[in-house]
């Protein structure tokens, strides 16, 4: 059975937390072009931590996914609401030092913006790794042309078209999909720091979204839960 903390008692909770991990989702409101919904990467990580509580469900207490983080390269946009990477490190650091029984926690975000932060925090995080798109390629046996998979878009491209495509059809506007800086990033990283997303991308894309498809999102979306059970295992051991 999955328990999630705010249901529980102060002494429910310290003794299940013994034996579970918690599991603390961080999403993001920031705009992601003008066909995907500014709460992408908040789907996305209430997915992957819906198939964690499935398969991992008596092993855990889930916590309240915090609904702001990290965007300020996206601050340039409208939509995005972002508290920064020093702040929301700080808020993370304060959150599992007052857990005074130190329990396991395990912090899940799909939102990569909040990698920095997450290396602040003193408690072991999961955010997605390119790697296991290319092992959804191989495990699926999908063409080795599949872009969106081999290749993947940093931003709102076809990698995550893909995924919201599988997740949320009916908050994809395919119709206004438009391709964005297309380039590598190591290039523009200064740009990026100091102008944020626009610098490179008037569109706030980062990639192309042609060609995104709801097989090849369902495939993105088992590569990654698989990545993020082995991490929570880790965690649990």
């Amino acid at each position: 059975m999955t328990f999630t903390i705010a249901d529980l008692t102060r002494p429910e909770f310290e003794e299940l937390i013994h034996e579970r991990v918690l599991v603390i989702p961080v999403g993001s409101v920031e705009q992601h072009g003008p066909h995907l919904p500014i709460g992408t990467d908040s789907h996305i990580t209430a997915a992957l931590v819906d198939e964690l509580v499935r398969l991992r469900g008596e092993q855990l207490v889930l916590a309240p996914q915090i609904p702001i983080s990290a965007s300020d390269e996206h601050a340039s946009f409208q939509g995005t609401l972002s508290m920064g990477s020093n702040l929301l490190s700080a808020m993370l650091k304060a959150i599992t030092s007052h857990l005074s029984i130190r329990p396991r926690t395990l912090l899940v975000s799909a939102h990569g913006g909040n990698l920095a932060a997450f290396l602040e925090a003193s408690t072991p995080f999961w955010v997605p790794r390119t790697h296991v798109l290319i092992e959804a390629a191989a495990n699926w046996e999908l063409p080795a042309d599949a872009r969106g998979l081999w290749e993947p878009d940093a931003h709102a491209g076809r990698t995550e078209t893909s995924v919201m495509l599988a997740l949320r059809p009916d908050l994809v506007r395919l119709s206004q999909a438009v391709s964005g800086y297309n380039g590598p990033l190591s290039p523009v990283g200064a740009i990026l720091a100091t102008d944020g997303i626009r610098g490179v991308s008037t569109t706030g894309v980062l990639g192309d979204p042609s060609g995104a498809n709801r097989e090849e999102g369902l495939a993105i979306l088992a590569a990654l839960a698989a990545d993020l059970v082995r991490t929570f295992d880790q965690v649990n051991t």
